[in-house]
């Protein structure tokens, strides 16, 4: 090493004292000497440093890969409606099932106005736990359409889940190109949850602004990221973990004191706004949904109706060993307690992939923490995961993209009639919302 070799230049230290005494005891002229604390750190450093990351939007290709999102949709709500009318469902009913009936009630009677609650003091179930900004727009559809209030509901997440497409295309074709691209928006079309996408849920725009949002993290255009994160923020709570995300990366880029924007000249200027816009739809909506029943708390509590608070994962322990060890068996016990395997393998794997930027990093990670957190609804954390699951699938989309053409068409078609299936499964025979 270059820091054993004596002044004099004699990598063997020419015999001198001064020589032996640079070298540790019990080693010879040949060893090398010990890594000091100060280079390990910086070795760390390189392996956390991220590679230059360039958004590629191709309007061709996106349009492409929302096509294909919109076939599969399409055969996989079709598989849904017919293996509901088989079960003796219509579907308007099938239209507003669990989250759906209160997403339609409060675009067709508004929120609230006052809390019930139960004999033990915890609050009956109630609109006032979901976010504004879906009911308006089905409100919004149904009065420039004059279609039905649930088949408004079903253009709102159509269109919302084509917009959702083309932003994981957008992210996947930029980090592995095209073909990955096309293949991340096409295997989340048609995953196992999609059904959600569907049917009038917040999921499908939720996921346009999340996507959108971190393709404009990712690529440093700061006021979009943060412009987008407010809309996410009157879509979900789940949008915590977009904020947390935005304001960390915008910190960080403040903190080192440059910033890698395709607009450098706007630094600090557009980071600060990333980071003072971020929290506002969160807060907004908080404050809406709490003057419903005038008190500042009105959605924190309403939301102990479902069990939802953060206890680092007490609940969640719990609900994994009752479903390893219990008695009673649902099918989607394996699922749960597989997911939240996999999502934190996934996180991990992108954290070591120098390729991804620390934003999606961040994002995936923090929705792991947010369904690991909180014991409310169970059954119903693969569903939260399904905006974030295109970052998960960024670990694979590379190999995958690789097969042939027709097989990967033979996946997503089986992925879409499955999807299709178990969405009426869950929908309208599994007990419990999904």
């Amino acid at each position: 090493m270059a820091d054993a070799v004596p002044p004099s230049g004699n990598p063997a230290g020419g015999g001198g004292a001064g020589a032996t005494a640079a070298l540790p005891p019990g080693a010879t002229a040949g060893t090398p000497r010990p890594a000091g604390r100060g280079a390990a750190l910086r070795r760390t450093a390189r392996r956390l440093r991220r590679e230059p990351f360039t958004v590629t939007f191709v309007p061709r290709e996106a349009a492409l890969a929302a096509l294909v999102h919109l076939l599969i949709t399409a055969v996989g709500f079709t598989v849904l409606l017919l293996v509901c009318h088989h079960l003796g469902y219509p579907a308007e009913r099938v239209l507003r099932k669990w989250d759906s009936k209160n997403y339609l009630a409060i675009a067709e009677h508004g929120y609230e106005h006052r809390l019930r609650y139960l004999p033990d003091g915890v609050p009956a179930w109630n609109t006032l736990a979901f976010f504004p900004l879906v009911p308006a727009l089905i409100s919004a559809v149904h009065t420039v359409l004059g279609i039905g209030y649930p088949y408004a509901g079903v253009v709102v997440s159509w269109l919302a889940g084509t917009v959702a497409a083309t932003g994981v295309y957008t992210l996947a074709r930029s980090l592995a190109g095209r073909r990955a691209g096309y293949a991340c928006a096409a295997l989340w079309a048609c995953s196992p949850y999609a059904f959600a996408l569907w049917v009038p849920y917040s999921e499908a725009v939720f996921s346009a602004a999340l996507m959108w949002a971190l393709v404009a993290l990712a690529g440093r255009r700061w006021v979009a990221a943060g412009v987008l994160t407010v809309v996410a923020g009157t879509v979900r709570p789940t949008a915590s973990v977009l904020v947390g995300t935005v304001a960390l990366t915008a910190l960080w880029a403040l903190v080192r004191g440059r910033d890698d924007s395709p607009a450098p000249r706007g630094y600090p200027l557009r980071p600060w706004a990333a980071l003072l816009l971020c929290p506002l739809g969160l807060v907004f909506s908080w404050l809406y949904l709490g003057s419903r029943i005038g008190r500042l708390d009105g959605w924190f509590e309403a939301e102990r109706a479902w069990g939802q608070s953060f206890d680092f994962g007490v609940g969640t322990l719990r609900f994994v060993r009752m479903a390893v060890t219990g008695g009673h068996f649902d099918p989607r016990y394996p699922v749960v307690v597989g997911l939240l395997v996999v999502v934190l393998a996934g996180a991990a794997v992108l954290a070591l992939d120098r390729r991804v930027p620390w934003a999606l990093v961040l994002a995936l990670a923090g929705a792991w923490a947010l369904m690991f957190g909180t014991p409310g609804s169970p059954l119903s954390k693969p569903r939260f995961m399904l905006p974030f699951l295109p970052l998960l699938l960024l670990t694979v989309v590379r190999g995958f993209a690789r097969l042939p053409v027709a097989v990967q068409g033979c996946v997503y078609a089986a992925g879409a009639v499955f999807a299709g299936w178990y969405g009426a499964e869950l929908l309208m025979v599994l007990r419990w919302s999904p």
